[in-house]
């Protein structure tokens, strides 16, 4: 195994050098690749402290590529039971930096035996190893204007109508109503709190459980004390909607909106969600995130889907064989994805059996949960 000593950063000696130029820092995640992931990525789950969070660092490797003094590739990995998993995800790549990846770690990483990769956008093309890929999730997401004027103007005629009437039937009807914009840690813990318990109360009402169990929860309250916005829209001094997005240089990610079913009839949600989109332009933002699930309400305020695909790279077919279990995990996961969305375009069209079989499906994941 070759030597395991850090390469120091900044980049080896003569940048102007041409060529692309690989370096790893291994059991080492170094503090510099935090800005430097913000600045490459702009991605909230391309984050330090989103590794942090939800990843064990203690072991994690770094990668990274350069281009004479540019920095032009930067992962976060772990390789345990022969898998390097990549840290990085709802990010961009290409085929190529991707297989400069996965060549370079097969070659200094004997036990390497797979590489992947989960919720990245990326071409479908020919990969020179063996390869599962698969629709894992989808980013649905708006390149923002430069004003909330020009972004207002975009929207649908109905959608700009609809808008006025729920905010003139709010101010005729519902006269204590605020809506609050709180920005890292000056964001009220309460509130936050508040947020979470509409999504739950919301999520019961549809006979489902809400994903924000204590953990998540927990790492709502610490993601928004460094990068947070928290949007309320409060009647009489309760919470009675919100919006939890995160900033990483300038994008927002939507993590929870949720609202009182009580004023459905006022759309709180979507006035919520749109006076927050608006907050994010009036700060400079150039992307705005809603992730995933597909809902028509990030159409109507012109989001853009992009898929995110699920890379396994093997290094030879016979490893591919060794991990049996985990190509056959993967491939039955894609192939329950693909059969939910088919139900759930079929639904649209009202057909009775497909209507049934989305029950069927939902009680099924439901004695999943409590099992």
């Amino acid at each position: 195994m070759p030597d395991s000593s850090a390469v120091m950063f900044p980049p080896p000696s003569n940048p102007d050098s041409a060529g692309l130029r690989q370096c790893c820092w291994r059991g080492q995640v170094p503090e510099w690749t935090g800005p430097a992931l913000e600045r490459l990525y702009g991605n909230l789950f391309a984050t330090l402290l989103q590794f942090r969070l939800s990843r064990d660092l203690t072991q994690a490797h770094t990668y990274a590529t350069f281009e004479g003094s540019e920095l032009r590739t930067l992962f976060v990995f772990s390789l345990r039971r022969g898998v390097v998993q990549v840290f990085n995800e709802v990010v961009c790549l290409g085929s190529a930096e991707i297989d400069a990846f996965a060549s370079y770690v097969f070659t200094h990483f004997r036990g390497a035996r797979v590489v992947s990769l989960r919720a990245v956008h990326l071409a479908r093309a020919g990969w020179r190893y063996p390869h599962q890929q698969y629709d894992y999730l989808e980013d649905t997401w708006i390149a923002l204007p430069a004003t909330a004027a020009a972004y207002t103007d975009g929207l649908s005629k109905n959608t700009r109508r609809n808008l006025r009437r729920y905010q003139q039937s709010l101010r005729d009807e519902v006269p204590g109503y605020t809506f609050e914009l709180a920005e890292r840690g000056a964001a009220d813990p309460a509130q936050i709190d508040a947020i979470i318990a509409l999504n739950h109360a919301r999520m019961a009402s549809k006979n489902k459980q809400s994903a924000l169990d204590a953990q998540h929860s927990a790492q709502l309250r610490q993601l928004a004390a460094s990068c947070g916005l928290v949007g309320t829209i409060s009647i009489d001094g309760r919470v009675c909607a919100g919006a939890i997005s995160y900033r990483v240089g300038d994008n927002y990610f939507l993590m929870v909106l949720a609202h009182d079913p009580e004023y459905n009839h006022h759309s709180l949600g979507f006035l919520c969600c749109y006076q927050t989109i608006c907050a994010c332009i009036e700060r400079g933002g150039r992307e705005f995130h809603f992730l995933w699930g597909r809902y028509d309400y990030k159409r109507t305020f012109l989001g853009q889907q992009r898929a995110l695909d699920q890379l396994l790279l093997y290094r030879t077919p016979l490893a591919m064989l060794r991990h049996a279990g985990l190509a056959l995990r993967t491939w039955s996961a894609a192939q329950r994805r693909r059969l939910l969305l088919r139900l759930q375009l079929a639904a649209r069209s009202e057909h009775g059996a497909t209507r049934a079989a989305l029950h069927c499906l939902a009680a099924l994941r439901r004695l999943r949960q409590r099992a």
